[in-house]
């Protein structure tokens, strides 16, 4: 049997459309990858930030006194001293920021999220963190600064994490 014209062009069309279907398929199945990738270095960035703050202050001896000083009493440090822990904390509270707004647009797992914001209960209520709250406050987002005072709030009962104290 013959093929029209028609036919040919009816046949290529059934074909062209199969071929959109499966190219839109496969690019969903790379964007998907794509997401769980992201997500993965998000998580990944998060955690190794926090962890080198964590290290860079328990490494030094000096740094270490200085940061638990600065949480439990920052009048008690000197100027230098002061110096030191308004960096230290503005860095932490900068990765605490980066944190909320990975776990607030989805690009942090949300359980990881929770667990890493929880850390924040430790500093918040230090009278060391209020200090530094009333000097830099104004440097991060609103919606950053809306959350942390309101974790401020909920957690002002409790003193913070005891080695603070």
């Amino acid at each position: 049997m013959k093929r029209s014209l028609q036919d040919w062009a009816s046949l290529a069309e059934i074909i062209g459309t199969a071929a959109i279907v499966l190219s839109l398929i496969f690019v969903g199945l790379q964007m998907s990858n794509n997401t769980r990738e992201m997500r993965s270095a998000a998580a990944h960035n998060a955690t190794q930030s926090l962890q080198e703050l964590y290290i860079d202050i328990s490494s030094n001896p000096e740094v270490a006194h200085v940061f638990r000083i600065g949480m439990s009493d920052p009048n008690a440090l000197s100027k230098d001293d002061a110096f030191v822990y308004m960096m230290k904390i503005h860095g932490a509270v900068l990765t605490y920021q980066n944190v909320f707004f990975l776990g607030t647009e989805g690009a942090l797992d949300a359980s990881l999220h929770l667990t890493l914001i929880k850390t924040l209960g430790a500093i918040v209520p230090t009278p060391g963190f209020d200090w530094y709250w009333r000097q830099r406050a104004d440097y991060f987002t609103p919606e950053f600064r809306v959350f942390i005072e309101e974790l401020l709030i909920s957690e002002g009962a409790s003193k913070g994490a005891e080695i603070y104290r």
